[in-house]
């Protein structure tokens, strides 16, 4: 299989890969809380995961390392980091611009953490930075966009699909055992900076986050990079 994480090329294959396919994915999440169950960083590690399944489906592009400054969030729960739009808008522009740099001719930024700061400020950022670079494609929203499994679009908040797609690719990391209903006390800090959505302690479930499985999560992500892959081929079509 063809190498595709950025972080592990040497520069020979990084030069291989940029003359293959010009396209760079990258992987947004963010530090979050995600129940008792999974891991902190559960968005990123989730937004990679389904960036490396999109590259092997590509047979090409190169997957950046996943990127935890975001937009909030539930910025009152236990060990989330938000940021400012100022900050994340900076970030984003000036990633780009080295990116085009190295060669990127499409760039996808996959949105693995969700709410509107967080999905409006990328898409704000995205609109601009695809003005003042027309010879750039930018491909920029949440994975789950343009999907559905089983009648229903795979995105949640710690519930059955995040869950599942969790489990079918990081089983070590999830941890059904400590799944609790309601969950241990998440609400911890208080007078804190981008308390946007000022969040209730109280936590309710969107669905049956206990009929989570690795099956419906693999399905899951098949879904997401075979839709994504569609998006990328696409764009570099028209390149």
């Amino acid at each position: 299989m063809r190498k595709v994480r950025y972080e592990e090329m040497l520069p020979a294959e990084f030069l291989e890969a940029v003359e293959h396919m010009p396209a760079f994915i990258v992987p947004l999440g963010l530090l979050e809380w995600h129940a008792d169950h999974l891991p902190l960083g559960q968005d990123g590690l989730k937004a990679h995961g389904i960036c490396l399944r999109l590259a092997e489906k590509l047979d090409g592009g190169i997957v950046l390392p996943p990127v935890y400054f975001g937009r909030p969030g539930f910025s009152t729960y236990t060990g989330t980091m938000t940021f400012s739009e100022a900050l994340v808008n900076l970030m984003l522009t000036e990633l780009c611009q080295q990116l085009k740099k190295v060669g990127a001719k499409v760039i996808v930024l996959l949105v693995g953490h969700y709410g509107p700061a967080q999905e409006e400020c990328i898409a704000r950022a995205a609109k601009i930075i695809a003005r003042e670079n027309p010879d750039l494609t930018i491909i920029a929203h949440r994975e789950c966009d343009g999907v559905t499994v089983d009648g229903e679009m795979p995105c949640d908040h710690a519930g059955l699909w995040e869950t599942s797609m969790f489990m079918s690719m990081y089983p070590e990391l999830a941890h059904m055992e400590l799944l609790r209903d309601p969950p241990l006390e998440q609400k911890r800090y208080f007078n804190v900076p981008n308390d946007y959505y000022r969040e209730s302690a109280e936590w309710k479930w969107s669905n049956d986050v206990r009929a989570a499985s690795e099956e419906l999560g693999r399905r899951a992500v098949e879904a997401i990079a075979g839709h994504m892959a569609g998006e990328v081929l696409e764009a570099l079509n028209r390149q």
